[in-house]
């Protein structure tokens, strides 16, 4: 009995031993760290000024002073800092890390009573620099004739099916669905390459193409992949959206139509990123083999430039011109070389509008004043911050300041610079010339047939007009009562709407179309011939789809039209939009 007690005894007790240390085990494997952002290999894009807000995210079930820290051979890069929990989650943002890497990642728990660490853990490679999240069609992504490689450590990819980001070589981790082919070469391997030599800094993708989409698939049936990718490297950012789409849709899309679906889609990228997102869109409209209609593959090209403002939307590169060697056997795709050659014309593009500066000066012929800036040199997208500075006796007339050969800011106070030299110029009166100029916008205004506007735009004009009579019948209004009066009218000016106006020529309803055929679409298909796919016979030369109407003046065409002179600001075959530029004769 007494034998039976002590092996019992110490059965318990070993069993109650053994509880203590694997219920510790337990406790001490739920508190161990999980760094979830950034993943190895991960880069955040830099700002204009080479600087990131490093975000980092890690899991931790314990209650702990958890830090995170950048290191650089061994050198702190920023101090710790502190991550704030919410649940099981810390998250913090390390400030100011410069464009670089491979940087190192340290993450620590401490006890917040004893201030004992707790535990540990270390992401080897993280950089900062550039990323960009990439689309359109099948040369976008991985159908190209041979896989591809970045050559430099620091060019990396971002799987979105894993959420973690590897080295860049194709094929490209994409969720964009598997088509045929799609298990080739891309351009992003070689671009990553060729923009690490310009910047030296890390370059990272994500891949969102689908072969064969048109522009309005990508915007609707496809959009999903390009949302997820915003989504998953908003903690990291991304520089711009690289689009190579167009081939697909030049034989048989309507310009107008295209460019209305190209726009939404911009948008709508812009709206889920909560910023004005930059995009870079390639020049391209060579479909497939022996395909040579030159018309609507310059009119294709001459849409995708329409779309693009050379601030925040910007011309790309084209991949027409590459032919022979440059295509893979089925001459529709790239070559090894060709993709080479697509990379590097993606990098030079990228980084001569997106990430060089430009000088701004001021115009040399200014008279009785000038105009000075914070900085000599800007990015394109940024802000100008201008201060016009008369000479005695003059004063800055509104509306007079002009860059890149257009109107500025009406106030004169800033504008925002493109991808080119910025000349800034203004024009500086007297007293008794800003109130002439005050009068003679007047008195052009109430000659205008505000009939054509909309009547919200017309009526702050009209109200402009009002308080600026005020202001030119006061004889002692000073200076900036009339410059603002002038201001707030060519702001109206600016602002003016003009009314939809109905298609002039709708189908005749006396001529019924016959029964038996079917009604005629913009890109009617001969009975015996069907329609083409993204890989048509070589005889094929659809040449009945209506084109970019080439008796339209251009997009950014100036045109005067009585006291006013407006600027074409859409020019394809349903003529949709025009601005009041200023007026043609302001004294």
């Amino acid at each position: 009995m007494q034998l039976s007690k002590r092996i019992s005894c110490f059965i318990g007790g070993a069993m109650m031993v053994f509880g203590i240390i694997f219920s510790s085990s337990i406790a001490k494997a739920a508190q161990t760290i999980d760094v979830t952002v950034p993943t190895e290999r991960a880069i955040y894009q830099r700002d204009n000024s080479n600087m990131a807000q490093v975000t980092v995210s890690v899991s931790y079930e314990g209650d702990a002073d958890v830090k995170a820290q950048l290191l650089k051979d061994g050198n702190a890069l920023c101090d710790w800092v502190s991550l704030v929990k919410e649940g099981t989650s810390y998250t913090g943002v390390l400030p100011n890390i410069p464009g670089g890497g491979w940087y190192q990642l340290d993450v620590k728990a401490f006890d917040k009573t004893t201030g004992n660490e707790l535990d540990s853990k270390t992401v080897e490679k993280v950089g900062v620099g550039e990323v960009f999240i990439t689309g359109g069609q099948s040369n976008s992504c991985n159908f190209g004739g041979a896989k591809t490689t970045a050559k430099n450590d620091i060019v990396s990819a971002f799987n979105v099916k894993t959420q973690e980001w590897q080295h860049c070589e194709d094929s490209q981790p994409s969720n964009s669905g598997f088509n045929t082919g799609n298990g080739g070469g891309s351009a992003w391997p070689s671009m990553g390459d060729a923009l690490v030599a310009l910047t030296d800094v890390p370059v990272g993708f994500i891949s969102t193409g689908v072969g064969s989409a048109k522009i309005e698939e990508l915007r609707t049936t496809h959009y999903f992949a390009i949302k997820d990718a915003i989504t998953y490297l908003k903690p990291y950012g991304y520089r711009a959206f690289l689009l190579h789409q167009g081939e697909a849709d030049t034989p048989g899309t309507d310009r107008t139509k295209y460019l209305e679906s190209l726009q939404e889609l911009i948008k709508q990228t812009r709206t889920d990123a909560g910023y004005d997102l930059n995009w870079v869109i390639a020049q391209v409209s060579y479909a497939w083999s022996n395909y040579n209609d030159q018309k609507k593959m310059e009119s294709m090209k001459e849409t995708q430039r329409a779309a693009c403002n050379d601030y925040n939307i910007f011309v790309g590169p084209t991949t027409d011109d590459l032919q022979g060697e440059y295509r893979h056997t089925d001459n529709l795709h790239l070559s090894e070389l060709g993709l080479i050659e697509h990379g590097k014309r993606w990098a030079d593009v990228v980084y001569k509008k997106l990430i060089s500066k430009y000088d701004v000066i001021c115009d040399e012929t200014i008279k009785n004043g000038t105009v000075v800036f914070d900085n000599t040199s800007y990015n394109a997208g940024d802000k100008v911050a201008v201060t016009v500075v008369p000479d005695d006796g003059y004063y800055f007339n509104p509306g007079s300041l002009k860059v890149y050969n257009e109107p500025g800011a009406i106030d004169g106070t800033s504008f925002i610079m493109h991808a080119e030299k910025a000349v800034v110029s203004a024009e500086f009166v007297t007293y008794d010339e800003l109130v002439n100029t005050l009068k003679s916008e007047i008195t052009q205004v109430e000659s205008m047939d505000l009939s054509i506007y909309e009547d919200a735009s017309k009526l702050a004009l009209t109200s402009a007009v009002q308080e600026a009579k005020k202001v030119s019948d006061n004889a002692n209004a000073t200076a900036e009562d009339v410059q603002k009066a002038s201001a707030t009218i060519l702001t109206a000016m600016q602002a003016l709407v003009l009314k939809e106006v109905a298609d002039p020529s709708p189908a005749p309803s006396n001529s019924p179309k016959p029964s038996n055929s079917p009604a005629p679409s913009n890109s009617p298909t001969p009975s015996n011939s069907p329609a083409p796919s993204t890989t048509p016979p070589a005889n094929v030369t659809p040449d009945n789809t209506p084109d970019v109407v080439p008796e339209l003046p251009k997009k950014g065409t100036n045109i005067t039209k009585g006291v006013l002179k407006y600027s074409i600001t859409s020019s394809t075959k349903k003529l949709k939009t025009v601005s009041v530029k200023m007026l043609t004769n302001k004294k």
